[in-house]
C-alpha cells in the first residue's frame, strides 16, 4: 500500500487473514469503547444527569481515538471512530428517555399556566408551547408543545407521560407502542462504532 492509503486507512502489513492478536485486541478495543459509550450516555439518562453521561460518553470515544491513533491507525478511521462516539453520546439521552416513558410512563392531566408565541423568521410559520402545572399546583418544568395547539389558554387542560422515578423529564408527544423501540437505531450504531474500532486496531498492523 502506497504511504498516503497507510496513512489514512491503516498499513494493514499483513497477507491473508489478521493476526488472531489483533483480532482480539479489536474486538476488545470496539466492545469496550462502544460498551463505555453507551453505559455512560444511558446512565446519565437514568439518574438523571443526562448532560454529564453524554460527556463522559464523548470523552470515552475520544479516549479511544487517542489509542488508535498511537497505534497507527489510519487517521481516517480514527476520525471515524471520534465522530462516530461523540454522535452517539449525545443521541442516546433523547431515544432512552422515550423508552423509560414508554415502558413505566404514567399519564397525568396538566393545567396551562401560560402560553407562549413562536414566531420564525423567515417562514410563514407560528408555533405555540405551554407552560403547565399539575392539578395540585406543582410547576412542570417541561413546556407542553405538540397539544398546545393554537387554541390552547390558560386554565386548559393537556394529558402529558410522567416518568414515576422523575429520571426523564414528562413528554406531550407521541411514544412508541414498545419500549424497544427507539433503542434500536442506537443499538445499531453502537455495533457500527464497535465494528470500527475493531476494523482500525486490525488495519494497524505497522
Amino acid at each position: 500500500m502506497s504511504y498516503d492509503g497507510a496513512f489514512l486507512w491503516g498499513p494493514a502489513n499483513f497477507s491473508g487473514r489478521p493476526p488472531a492478536r489483533l483480532v482480539v485486541e479489536g474486538v476488545a478495543v470496539g466492545v469496550v469503547t462502544a460498551g463505555l459509550v453507551a453505559g455512560a450516555a444511558v446512565t446519565g439518562t437514568l439518574t438523571g444527569f443526562d448532560t454529564v453521561g453524554s460527556v463522559v460518553g464523548v470523552v470515552v470515544s475520544l479516549a479511544a481515538a487517542w489509542y488508535l491513533f498511537s497505534t497507527n491507525a489510519g487517521r481516517v478511521l480514527v476520525g471515524a471512530v471520534a465522530l462516530l462516539g461523540g454522535a452517539l453520546a449525545w443521541w442516546i439521552p433523547g431515544p432512552t428517555a422515550q423508552a423509560v416513558l414508554a415502558a413505566r410512563g404514567e399519564s397525568r392531566t396538566v393545567v396551562v399556566t401560560e402560553v407562549h408565541v413562536h414566531r420564525y423568521e423567515g417562514r410563514d410559520y407560528v408555533k405555540n408551547s405551554c407552560s403547565v402545572r399539575l392539578l395540585d399546583g406543582t410547576p412542570v418544568q417541561t413546556e407542553a408543545w405538540r397539544t398546545c395547539g393554537a387554541t390552547a389558554r390558560p386554565g386548559r387542560h393537556l394529558t402529558m407521560v410522567f416518568d414515576p422515578k422523575d429520571a426523564v423529564p414528562p413528554t406531550d408527544r407521541p411514544l412508541p407502542a414498545i419500549a424497544i423501540e427507539p433503542l434500536a437505531g442506537p443499538a445499531a450504531a453502537a455495533l457500527a462504532l464497535a465494528a470500527l474500532c475493531c476494523v482500525s486496531v486490525i488495519r494497524s498492523q505497522p
